[in-house]
């Protein structure tokens, strides 16, 4: 199989982060408007300090993608990340590209002087909880509620 590269995305990589994370969030049920999906990725391509992508890239196709927003975290004492997204299409699951995915935002987060990297999982995704457990990260005893101030 052809290697993968990662990268940190560019406006040049807008359209495909916009339809595999439309695909991903379409996998677990979270309804998003296209404008909206639009609006957020542009916000954070075109002001680095909300956050980063990467795309994984075979032969120029854009084959994975991962998000991390920036926060500022008491309970890490300032600046940390949240790996919002981490998606790779399913012909290339299970070939590494998601633990290369990981091991670059790490290495992003890392330099961006983060803290810590925080990140859920969802209860029907639970195979994917070994690969971070692999790369270091434990599973706190607590879960994670939202309340919607405004539709998107």
């Amino acid at each position: 199989m052809p290697p993968v590269t990662i990268r940190r995305a560019g406006p040049e990589h807008a359209a495909d982060i916009r339809h595999l994370l439309a695909v991903q969030l379409g996998e677990h049920g979270i309804a998003i408007g296209g404008e909206a999906l639009s609006a957020a990725i542009d916000g954070v391509i075109d002001v680095p300090k909300r956050g980063f992508f990467l795309v994984a890239l075979r032969e120029g196709a854009c084959i994975g993608v991962a998000y991390v927003s920036f926060i500022w975290a008491l309970e890490h004492g300032g600046h940390a990340g949240w790996l919002e997204e981490l998606y790779v299409i399913p012909e290339h699951r299970d070939s590494g590209v998601g633990t290369q995915l990981l091991e670059g935002v790490i290495s992003a987060a890392t330099a961006a002087d983060c803290a810590a990297l925080d990140l859920e999982i969802d209860s029907g995704h639970e195979r994917v909880r070994s690969l971070y457990e692999r790369q270091g990260f434990t599973a706190l005893p607590r879960g994670r509620v939202v309340k919607k101030l405004k539709p998107v």
